[in-house]
């Protein structure tokens, strides 16, 4: 069965025959996730259910996987982040938004791998675009409709602080490219590493600790 499927393209569950301590560990870690994808989503690069319309079901499929561990890594880190005293906002800087671009970092690493550059920086725009203009509003939109109109209530101090500080990252971001002549190398990889953690390290000092932050936003 596993050698069949293999041979039609699609996903096995069976433990590969050439695989390490390590191989072996991660087939056991990552097995009930992949059971639950292989019981409820058509493979479509199946034979018997490659088409278009498998295609849509399998999209939809997804994006309720996707919701759903959505949920569940925000209820978990809400919950942990209240336990040991984190800040919520802290967490969802550093641990969710960093779960949540592993999907962009695997897709813009397999295609600047494949020497697509252009795709894995406009993969990257276009989904933070994305968050900011849909992924935000809709479900506000949702919540207000839902209450009768209500407004959303959004903790805005020190706005202006953080939208100044994003215009200077992204300012950092195109002059560093400018000065790479809009290369992606290591040079460049490194500085953004280094943008990244004096970003996080900012965003720390203004908000723990929790009730005497290191540094205060001056508007």
């Amino acid at each position: 069965q596993a050698e069949g499927a293999m041979l039609d393209g699609g996903l096995s569950l069976e433990l590969p025959a050439e695989s390490g301590k390590v191989g072996k560990l991660w087939y056991v870690a990552t097995y009930p996730l992949c059971a639950m994808m292989y019981i409820t989503m058509p493979d479509v690069r199946r034979a018997r259910t490659r088409s278009i319309p498998m295609a849509v079901v399998e999209f939809l499929i997804s994006l309720f996987w996707v919701g759903l561990f959505s949920i569940c890594l925000v209820e978990w880190t809400e919950v942990v982040s209240n336990t040991i005293g984190v800040p919520l906002p802290v967490s969802a800087v550093t641990l969710l938004a960093a779960g949540t671009s592993i999907p962009d970092l695997l897709s813009s690493y397999i295609v600047a791998k494949q020497g697509l550059g252009d795709m894995a920086v406009s993969s990257s725009i276009g989904s933070n675009i994305f968050d900011v203009t849909v992924g935000l509003p809709l479900p506000w939109l949702i919540w207000s409709m839902a209450h009768g109109g209500s407004s959303v209530i959004v903790d805005a101090s020190g706005i202006g602080f953080f939208i100044t500080l994003l215009v200077i990252m992204l300012a950092s971001v195109v002059v560093t490219v400018k000065l790479m002549k809009w290369k992606m190398n290591k040079c460049m990889g490194y500085i953004m590493f280094v943008l990244y953690f004096l970003f996080i390290l900012l965003f720390l000092m203004v908000q723990m600790p929790e009730a005497d932050p290191l540094l205060t936003p001056p508007f």
